[in-house]
C-alpha cells in the first residue's frame, strides 16, 4: 500500500473516531516517543510527538516531560508541529529507558498515558541485527496492522530471542512514526527481545521503501562498523542491505494456493541478487543460516521453487492421464508442503 492511499485511508478512518482502532490512541491524543541508537559518550537528540483530536492534529505548546533515572529530567515545549526534543549523552554502552510524559491538567482532555523511548547505547564493533516488520515477523497483511488484530510469523519470536543473545537487535519499517506506539505495544505483547524500533517520519513515509531504508542503514553504518545481518522480505530490503555492507537474508512467503506458474515467477522475481545472498521460506530456515552456519543461497532456493512447480505440473498431468482418479486441476504449493507452522501466542500485557 503507498503512503498517499495509507494516509488517506488512515485520515478517513481518523477522521470517523476509529483513532484508537488505528494509532492506539489514548483518549484524543497520541504520545510517540522515537526510539534511537547512541555510540558510548556521543550526544544524540531525543524526539517526542504530541497529537490530538479528529485526523491527529499536531499540538503546539504543550510541555513535555523527558526523565531518565539520574540522568534526565527536563521539560520542553512542543513546536508548532507537535515535536519537543532535548539532547542526550550516554556515558556507557546499555539500554536506556527515558520516560515522556505530559502533566495533568495541562490538556484540554484527559492527557495520555505516558510514552517510553529507548536509547540503545553500544560500542562501534557491536554486531547488529536489522530486521524488518511487516511479512517478515508480522505474518498478517497491512490491512490487519490497521484495524485487525496481526499474528507473528511461525517461529520468529524463538528465533529473534536466540539472535538477541548475540547480535543488537534493531527494528527497522517503512511504517509511518504515528503507528509506533501500536508497532512497540504489538512487539511487546508477543514478547519481542525488547530493542530500538525506526519508522518513516512525515516526509519519508512518501519515499520509495528501498531508499528510505538505504538511507537509514547509510547513516547507521557510518558510526556501527562491526558485522551486521538484515532480514527482510522485499528485493529492495536485500539490495539496500547489500549496499551498506550488511549481509542480507532474504525472506520469501510461498502462498498455500500458490500454483507452478506461481512458484516459477517466483523464483524468476529472485534474479537480480547476487548469487551469495541468503533466500529462506521460513524462520526455522533463517536460525540454521544465520545461528547454525547452513546457509541457503539464491540458486539453490531458485532451484527449490522450481523443483516444486515441476512437481505440481507433474502431478496436475498424472491426474488428468486418470479421468478415474480425483481431479488434480487445484494442485497447489500446499499439496508440496509448502506450509509453515502455527503462530505463536500472544503474551499478555503487564497490568
Amino acid at each position: 500500500m503507498c503512503a498517499a492511499v495509507l494516509v488517506g485511508l488512515a485520515a478517513c478512518m481518523a477522521g470517523c473516531g476509529l483513532e484508537h482502532l488505528i494509532f492506539g490512541t489514548q483518549g484524543s491524543y497520541l504520545l510517540t516517543a522515537h526510539d534511537t541508537l547512541a555510540l558510548p559518550g556521543e550526544q544524540v537528540t531525543l524526539k517526542a510527538r504530541l497529537e490530538g483530536g479528529k485526523f491527529l492534529r499536531d499540538q503546539p505548546g504543550v510541555p513535555l516531560q523527558f526523565q531518565c533515572e539520574g540522568l534526565l529530567n527536563c521539560r520542553v515545549a512542543t513546536d508548532s508541529e507537535g515535536c519537543a526534543t532535548t539532547p542526550f549523552r550516554p556515558a556507557a554502552p546499555g539500554d536506556y529507558l527515558v520516560t515522556v510524559s505530559v502533566e495533568p491538567g495541562i490538556l484540554k482532555n484527559t492527557a495520555p498515558e505516558s510514552a517510553v523511548l529507548l536509547v540503545t547505547c553500544r560500542k562501534a564493533d557491536a554486531p547488529l541485527a536489522i530486521v524488518d516488520l511487516d511479512k517478515t515477523l508480522v505474518a498478517s497483511g497491512f490491512k490487519a496492522v490497521l484495524v485487525g488484530n496481526p499474528k507473528p510469523m511461525p517461529q520468529s519470536l524463538e528465533v529473534m530471542r536466540r539472535l538477541a543473545k548475540d547480535y543488537t537487535v534493531i527494528y527497522l519499517t517503512h511504517r509511518a512514526e504515528f503507528l509506533g506506539h501500536k508497532s512497540k505495544a504489538w512487539l511487546h505483547d508477543y514478547g519481542y527481545p525488547l530493542a530500538p524500533l525506526l519508522l518513516a517520519d512525515s516526509h519519508e513515509m512518501f519515499e520509495r521503501s528501498g531508499p528510505y531504508k538505504a538511507a537509514v542503514l547509510e547513516t547507521l553504518r557510518q558510526r556501527f562498523r562491526g558485522r551486521a545481518i538484515g532480514i527482510g522480505d522485499q528485493i529492495s530490503d536485500a539490495l539496500a542491505y547489500r549496499q551498506n555492507e550488511i549481509e542480507p537474508f532474504l525472506l520469501i512467503t510461498v502462498p498455500p494456493d500458490a500454483n507452478a506458474g506461481d512458484l516459477r515467477k517466483l523464483a524468476d522475481s529472485l534474479q537480480p541478487l547476487p548469487e551469495n545472498d541468503q533466500v529462506l521460506t521460513g524462520w526455522g530456515e533463517i536460525e540454521r543460516a544465520v545461528l547454525d552456519g547452513r546457509p541457503h543461497l539464491r540458486p539453490a532456493a531458485q532451484a527449490e521453487l522450481r523443483r516444486r512447480a515441476e512437481k505440481i505440473t507433474a502431478q496436475k498431468k498424472t491426474s488428468r492421464d486418470r479421468p478415474t482418479s480425483r481431479s488434480g486441476a487445484g494442485t497447489t504449493a500446499q499439496d508440496c508442503d509448502l506450509r509453515g507452522g502455527s503462530p505463536d501466542p500472544p503474551r499478555k500485557s503487564a497490568a
